[in-house]
């Protein structure tokens, strides 16, 4: 069953929600225009800012597919247990970027999904806008375009992983790859929160725990990234480049 608590947040500070322009549920939170007029059906499918606390499940995996979701602030990660009931880590997802949508064809979740700190999100019931779209066409091109966008957000994070030459590498890669996805989001580029604990990304990446910390001292000491707690600062972004290659 869908673990998300259904409290909406109700502060009026908009300083941590991804802006609507730059989230990937946007095409389908746009007016759609009828017979001249413009007209919003987002009250029938869409709802906004739903809380969800730090470790709290957005759905499970193999949970029947009801919505999708996007992320409006904070960070989630997607799991499942492998053969020896552990966790893998398959991905994180950021501010603006979409979960869920991966089941539509199988009308089940994949994976499983936990909030990574105190986070929101905005709820699209799927039949509801399959209904809708049924009636405005122009909503069926808009949901092609969602998707299309979050599958290109899906290869990216994919090839950060493949085809690298050192563990360095494949740090460098990921690290430049979450710069990339977070652009939009926030004034100092190269400056990213990593929310996620130190296992977990070691996890993700295939290294062990040990080998992370190294990479990371060693980046440090080259002056390539500065470590503070979670904050990562890229210093040299160039050189982080060449790495990642």
């Amino acid at each position: 069953m869908n673990n998300i608590s259904a409290q909406m947040t109700s502060s009026n500070d908009d300083s941590n929600y991804v802006a609507c322009e730059n989230c990937a549920m946007n095409p389908i939170c746009q007016p759609v225009l009828s017979q001249q007029n413009s007209i919003s059906l987002t009250d029938h499918y869409l709802n906004k800012r739903i809380s969800i606390k730090a470790g709290e499940k957005l759905f499970n995996k193999d949970d029947v597919l009801t919505s999708i979701y996007a992320v409006c602030s904070g960070s989630f990660k997607r799991c499942k247990e492998n053969s020896d009931n552990d966790n893998n880590i398959l991905g994180f997802r950021f501010s603006g970027e979409l979960l869920g949508e991966d089941a539509i064809f199988h009308k089940k979740y994949n994976y499983q999904v936990v909030a990574l700190e105190d986070s929101s999100v905005c709820k699209v019931s799927v039949d509801e806008l399959i209904n809708c779209s049924t009636m405005v066409p122009q909503l069926q091109s808009q949901l092609i375009e969602l998707l299309s966008q979050q599958s290109h957000v899906n290869q990216q994070e994919f090839n950060c992983l493949v085809a690298k030459k050192s563990a360095e590498s494949l740090v460098a890669s990921f690290l430049l790859n979450v710069i990339e996805r977070n652009k939009h989001n926030t004034e100092q580029i190269h400056v990213i929160s990593l929310a996620m604990s130190r296992d977990n990304l070691a996890n993700f990446l295939g290294l062990r725990r040990e080998t992370l910390s190294r990479i990371f001292s060693k980046l440090q000491k080259n002056e390539l990234i500065t470590v503070k707690g979670k904050n990562i600062t890229i210093i040299n972004i160039e050189k982080l480049t060449l790495l990642s290659k």
